[in-house]
């Protein structure tokens, strides 16, 4: 009989702040170690937490790969989906469709971890069900209110009149003159790149904003 394994899952999206995938990973191994389980595979994604099962990259494997008596960890359950519905379609996947264990390492939400517990106690079974509805609907509350900030502080700093996103970068002023050097062969791109301080990137696209081309298109040596 095959032995019951332990899958981590990670997600991560661009306005979690600190919650990277590297901090996920760590708190799950100190988790593991302290209670002497080995993790079998690790499942990370990133994407927005409302982002459908199956248009995420390893959700949908973890939730194929699962076997009945597996266990599922997270460290939170917003990171399996942020919406209500959402949240609870993935949560019955893994407890009733798979019959696998779910465990979450947050200690708010540990009435959600079935490992232990009687499945066919409809009391502890509803229980799971509404709180598991009202911790999504605080955690797509809470999104609504992370971007309805972030969209405040971004007018208000367009309306101070501040440049918002990356800073442009400044264009030497003997730029174009080395440039039409380097194009006619009388120096290197290489040379002229590594004069400038510049990645190759940024060297043909200040390049293409001049107006400027070569056929010459070198590869700085590392």
């Amino acid at each position: 009989m095959a032995e019951n394994r332990i899958y981590a899952y990670c997600r991560v999206s661009k306005n979690d702040g600190t919650m990277t995938i590297e901090n996920q990973t760590h708190a799950i191994e100190q988790w593991a170690k302290a209670n002497n389980i080995k993790i079998s595979a690790y499942y990370k994604d990133e994407c927005k937490g409302d982002t459908p099962v199956e248009k995420r990259s390893q959700l949908p494997v973890l939730l194929d790969n699962l076997r009945s008596g597996d266990t599922v960890v997270v460290v939170e359950v917003s990171r399996l989906h942020r919406s209500a519905s959402g949240l609870e379609h993935v949560y019955r996947i893994i407890t009733e469709e798979k019959q696998a264990e779910f465990i979450t390492l947050d200690e708010k939400e540990k009435i959600l971890c079935t490992a232990g517990t009687d499945r066919d106690d409809l009391l502890q079974t509803s229980m799971k069900k509404i709180v598991l509805t009202v911790m999504a609907t605080m955690a797509e509350i809470e999104k609504k209110n992370i971007s309805a900030r972030t969209k405040r502080a971004l007018k208000e700093r367009k309306d101070a009149g501040k440049v918002l996103g990356r800073p442009k970068t400044e264009i030497p002023k003997n730029f174009k003159d080395m440039f039409i050097k380097a194009a006619n062969g009388e120096c290197t791109h290489t040379s002229v790149m590594r004069d400038f301080s510049m990645k190759k990137a940024t060297y043909y696209k200040l390049a293409k904003e001049l107006g400027l081309k070569s056929d010459k298109h070198e590869t700085p040596r590392k």
